[in-house]
């Protein structure tokens, strides 16, 4: 597992390609979602509860634990990213694709995932997050796409390759059910039996945008295509952040006596936090040396 991560080549710093445009307004716009996303936190049940959602009390076990994800690693990223950013860091709009994407995909979940029969504001608010953070998302992807990586070996873009492919598989193996589960007519998992739309917007977001990009960076970063190795450092910070947020709904299942809690599950997510957080830390330690900067 050790050689996962993709290691860059010796090139001196100088191989980052050198910026006609400031990242500044970057910084500024994810300051401000990490802002957005303090403010969310704050005035939902975790804190002080002026967002009343209208989910299941198993729903609210793992909203919990997405809460506390933001707060303790989404949001610290982002910030990092953010002043990364004000200080014209070439890493910085790689770093950001993690956390602003990943608010994308959850808050989809947070505006569809609710049984709202009525207009919301608070459905208007997590609707502008959401928006706000797919488009800090490309334009974290526009703006990593200008940076020049060091090349790397072929040895080390196998193993991103397989990495990547594995991520893919990772997802796909937690809806092994779904083939069997359509032919026979059975019912979603129970946890979502009054909150079907939680489970449609997640499948839909993993099933039909998470494994087809993933195998299409997978693809790229093989075949040497120029974008590949940036599509893997960003994919690898999104997946940095998800293992964490499911860990943490069990976790919160289990603490709380749900009816629907696994600790196997718990363990199982835990684990793959860790696992899946070690070839991000590595590349961002490995990318802050060829610019020259301690992170």
């Amino acid at each position: 597992m050790a050689d996962l991560p993709m290691h860059v080549s010796d090139a001196p710093a100088a191989g980052f390609a050198e910026r006609s445009r400031s990242l500044r307004p970057l910084g500024a716009a994810l300051l401000v979602l990490s802002a957005a996303l303090v403010v969310n936190t704050l005035a939902g049940p975790l804190v002080i509860g002026w967002i009343d959602y209208p989910i299941t009390e198993s729903m609210l076990n793992q909203l919990l634990g997405l809460e506390l994800v933001t707060v303790l690693l989404v949001v610290p990223v982002a910030v990092t990213a953010g002043v990364f950013a004000i200080r014209e860091r070439p890493l910085a709009p790689l770093l950001a694709i993690g956390p602003s994407a990943y608010t994308a995909y959850m808050f989809a979940q947070y505006v569809v995932g609710p049984l709202y029969d009525r207009y919301s504001a608070t459905v208007l608010f997590q609707l502008a997050i959401a928006s706000v953070s797919g488009i800090v998302t490309v334009w974290c992807w526009v703006r990593a796409a200008e940076v020049r990586l060091p090349a790397v070996g072929r040895r080390r873009r196998r193993n991103g390759t397989a990495w990547l492919v594995f991520l893919a598989v990772f997802v796909l193996l937690r809806y092994s059910t779904t083939v069997t589960g359509a032919l026979s007519g059975d019912r979603i998992p129970e946890e979502f039996g009054d909150s079907p739309a939680f489970y449609w917007s997640i499948f839909l977001l993993d099933l039909g945008v998470v494994v087809p990009v993933t195998l299409l960076a997978a693809g790229a970063l093989y075949s040497r295509r120029r974008l590949g190795q940036h599509a893997y450092y960003a994919l690898i910070g999104w997946f940095t952040m998800v293992p964490p947020s499911v860990a943490a709904m069990a976790a919160v299942m289990v603490a709380r006596d749900d009816p629907h809690a696994s600790v196997p599950t718990l363990i199982l997510t835990a684990s793959a936090s860790v696992l899946f957080a070690i070839p991000a830390i590595a590349a961002v330690r490995q990318l802050s040396r060829k610019e020259g900067v301690t992170p």
